[in-house]
This record gives C-alpha cells, structure tokens and sequence, in this order.
C-alpha cells in the first residue's frame, strides 16, 4: 500500500493522488461505497481534515459522490483514458485565416504560495516564474492564460522574448526539458467582469476553462498552465474506448 511521504507536498495533495490512483486501478469500481473519512483516517494516519480535503477534490473531479445519509460512492466509468485535443494555437488561428499573436501581460518570479507548491510539488516559498499572456487572432482576444514553473528547472526563460515564441518550444527545443505527459482538466464556466474585460466579451459569457500540469523525467511536474478560453470561439473533441471485459 502506498504510503504518504515527509516532505514538501502537502499531506492532502499526496492522499488525493494515491486514491485516485486506486480508483483508477480498479480496486474501487463504479458503484461502489468508498471508505469512510475514519477509516481514512486510520489507514493513512491523517487527520480528519487531511482526509475531507483529499475527498472534496475528488468529488468535485469526479470521481466520486458523496449521498446523504448513505456515504460516498465511486461514479467515474471504467472507461479508457480520455484524450481531448487541443490545437497549437497558431496553427490553429491560421487555418482559420487570421494572424495570431501574443501579448505579454506580466513575467515575474513569485514564491510559490500552497496551491502553486502542491501543483508543482515543490517546498511553499521556493521561487517560481509565473507567466501571464493574452493569445490574440487578428487582434482579437481568444484565451487568457498563465504558466507556473520551478525557478530552478528554466531560469533562462525570463531573458525570453515571449510574445513571439513558445514557451512549450523553448522547454523542449532550446533547453531540452523533456516534457512527457500531461494531465489536463476542461471545464465549462460563466465568466467573471474581470475575465470579460480581458477577453472583449460580455460579463457572464460562457467561457472555457483549461488547467493542465506537464510532467517531465521522474515523474516531475514541470508547468502548471491556467487558461481562459472564449467559449464563442472553441470547442473540445474527446475520444474514448469503453473497456473491454472479459
């Protein structure tokens, strides 16, 4: 059994993760009632709001449901990995005939606050880059987005000129980082006065909301992007296979 490790990851981020790792293996199948907060508790112990943290998350991911007066319960499908494609940006505006471009809003080093340091998996304090950008198509807001990273994995990409290359480039290409998956979340949402202004849309338009950590050798988070994307403007095609049982 997977046990939660000293260090700077957060107790609850490291107990979500190891469930959600055991959902995914099959141990608890859809349907299922899941273990109680107590038994939780004196399994991995944790105390009582490490646990209702790490549950929280999952409901809200998905993964399970919680069903007053009976208790929580599995309720992702046994399906395969679900892939959502997402097109490069200026390619994608190309093709549709217009001009991309980038606007830099802000490029700073920050000390990395607890949800930056439970995303990144790095110590609350250590310095970060954090990139803020405006991705434009002839002009026209499309996508607010922000990147996270470790200091210490590219400190060359603040000398970077970032309105006119790829960040996901320059990782990978000028600086061989390797980045070998991702995991990445896409959620409907109504968007705030601020984000509006920012896109040039009206308080309370649908927008999409992207958030997807990169993961480089060892299994090491390497960015943690943040995006805004107009809703009038994208949509998101997922493939899937049903499992087969034998």
């Amino acid at each position: 059994m997977m046990q939660l490790q000293p260090g700077p990851v957060p107790r609850y981020h490291q107990l979500t993760e190891i469930l959600r790792k055991r959902i995914e293996s099959g141990e608890f199948k859809p349907g299922d009632q899941f273990p109680t907060e107590e038994q939780l508790c004196r399994e991995y112990g944790v105390s009582r709001g490490t646990v209702g943290r790490a549950i929280k998350i999952l409901v809200d991911e998905g993964w399970l449901r919680r069903k007053q007066g009976r208790g929580t319960f599995v309720t992702r499908p046994s399906l395969s990995p679900v892939f959502f494609r997402l097109a490069n940006f200026t390619e994608d505006m190309r093709q549709r005939g217009l001009e991309p471009s980038t606007r830099l809003l802000s490029l700073e080093v920050i000390p990395a606050n607890e949800e930056i340091a439970a995303r990144l998996q790095i110590p609350v304090g250590e310095k970060v880059i954090k990139i803020a950008r405006l991705r434009l198509a002839s002009g026209r807001p499309m996508a607010y987005e922000t990147r996270h990273l470790a200091y210490d994995l590219c400190p060359q990409l603040m000398d970077e000129d970032l309105e006119h290359q790829s960040i996901h480039s320059l990782l990978i290409d000028k600086y061989n980082i390797p980045l070998i998956r991702a995991c990445h979340t896409v959620e409907a949402r109504v968007l705030s006065e601020e984000e509006a202004k920012l896109l040039e849309v009206e308080p309370g338009s649908a927008g999409f909301f992207i958030d997807r950590v990169t993961y480089t050798t060892h299994d090491r988070p390497g960015t943690w992007y943040q995006a805004l994307y107009r809703g009038d403007e994208y949509r998101f095609t997922a493939e899937f296979q049903p499992r087969l049982v034998p």
